[in-house]
C-alpha cells in the first residue's frame, strides 16, 4: 500500500529530512510538498494524504507558533463558532501519531564573491533567533533580512537571483540541491540545536523507524492535550496541575497561546509522560472536565528514540 505524506516544502527543508527519517525513501511512499504548515493540515483533513509532517518546537528558539496556533484553531472552537449554532465546531479526526527530531545545522549560502557584496539575506523567521551570534559578528545593519516560507525556499530564491548580491541561511541539503556555495557553515548559536517535528495522521505508526538495532531506550509514551479554562475561576489551572500530581504523572511541557474566545483568555498545551491507555492518565484526563471549558486529546504516541540520542 502506498503512503501519501504531506510536509512543509519544498524539498530540502528540515521538515523534508524529518519525513525521510520517519518514512524513508522507498517507492511505496509518495511525498507532497506544501507551501505552508496550514496547507499540511488542510490536505490531511480532506484525506488527500495519510500523514503530514510539521515543525513543532526548537531546542534553542522554542515554539513554532504557527503550528501551535493551527492546533488551537483546528481543535478548539472560536468565539464565532460558539455564537453560531449553525456552524458548530467539530474537531478533526486526525491526531498526533508520532514525532521526529532533526539536528539543525545552519549554513550561510551565496553566489556572492565576498560577504561585502551581499545586500539581502533570506531565511525562515524561526531561524533568525538561532543564529544571532553569527549575525551580530558578520552582518551589518545595512544588509536586509527577509523572511521566507522555509529555509529551502530561501535557497531557491538565492539560486534564482543572478545579481550575486543575495544570500540565505539554510541547510547543507539545500546547498547541494541548488549547488550554492557555503560561505560559512554551522553558524547556529548552539551545536545542540534540534527541532522536533510532529507526525499527524489517522493511524498509528512505527515510532522507531531506522533506529539502532541495539536500541536500549525505554519504550515510553507521550500524551498531548489542549484545553481552555474559565479565566475568572481562581485556581483553575492549579487544580488541573494538581490532578496530574495526585495521579503521579510527570508533565514535560506547558505552553499557552491566546484562545480567540475572548481577550486575555488562553488555551493551554500540556504534554505528559504516559499513554492514554494507562489507567492513571485516562483517569486524570476524564476528571479534568469539571475544571476545563474545553479539552481535546491531541494524540498519544510512542516517544521517538532520537529524543534520547539528541540530548
Amino acid at each position: 500500500m502506498t503512503l501519501k505524506v504531506a510536509f512543509l516544502g519544498p524539498e530540502g527543508t528540515y521538515t523534508h529530512q524529518a519525513l525521510i527519517q520517519q518514512f524513508g525513501t522507498e517507492s511505496d511512499v509518495e511525498i507532497y510538498s506544501q507551501a505552508a504548515i496550514s496547507d499540511c493540515f488542510q490536505v490531511l483533513d480532506s484525506k488527500e494524504v495519510d500523514y503530514a509532517v510539521v515543525p513543532f518546537e526548537n531546542s534553542t528558539n522554542g515554539q513554532v507558533v504557527y503550528t501551535y496556533d493551527l492546533l488551537r484553531d483546528w481543535y478548539i472552537p472560536s468565539s464565532q463558532d460558539q455564537n453560531n449554532d449553525e456552524n458548530q465546531h467539530i474537531a478533526p479526526k486526525f491526531r498526533i501519531v508520532g514525532e521526529q527530531f532533526v539536528s539543525i545545522h545552519h549554513n550561510f549560502l551565496s553566489n556572492a564573491k565576498t560577504l561585502d557584496d551581499v545586500t539581502t539575506i533570506y531565511s525562515h523567521p524561526q531561524v533568525w533567533g538561532q543564529v544571532t551570534k553569527f549575525l551580530s559578528k558578520h552582518i551589518t545593519k545595512k544588509i536586509s533580512k527577509l523572511d521566507s516560507d522555509s529555509t529551502s525556499k530561501a535557497a531557491e530564491i538565492v539560486n534564482n537571483d543572478k545579481s550575486g548580491t543575495s544570500a540565505c541561511i539554510s541547510s547543507k541539503i539545500s546547498a547541494d540541491l541548488y549547488q550554492l556555495p557555503i560561505l560559512f557553515e554551522n553558524i547556529e548559536n548552539s551545536s545542540n540545536n534540534t527541532t522536533r517535528f510532529l507526525v499527524l495522521g489517522y493511524d498509528e505508526i512505527n515510532s522507531h523507524p531506522l533506529g539502532p538495532e541495539n536500541d536500549s531506550h525505554p519504550k515510553a509514551y507521550v500524551t498531548s492535550i489542549i484545553f481552555t479554562l474559565d479565566h475568572d475561576d481562581p485556581g483553575a489551572l492549579c487544580a488541573v496541575l494538581d490532578t496530574f500530581k495526585k495521579n503521579n504523572i510527570n508533565l514535560t511541557s506547558i505552553n499557552s497561546r491566546p484562545s480567540h474566545l475572548k481577550q486575555w483568555q488562553y488555551v493551554f498545551f500540556v504534554e505528559l509522560v504516559g499513554s492514554i491507555n494507562d489507567e492513571n492518565v485516562s483517569a486524570s484526563i476524564n476528571s479534568l472536565s469539571s475544571n476545563c471549558l474545553t479539552l481535546e486529546v491531541l494524540g498519544s504516541f510512542q516517544r521517538c528514540w532520537r529524543y534520547w540520542s539528541e540530548q
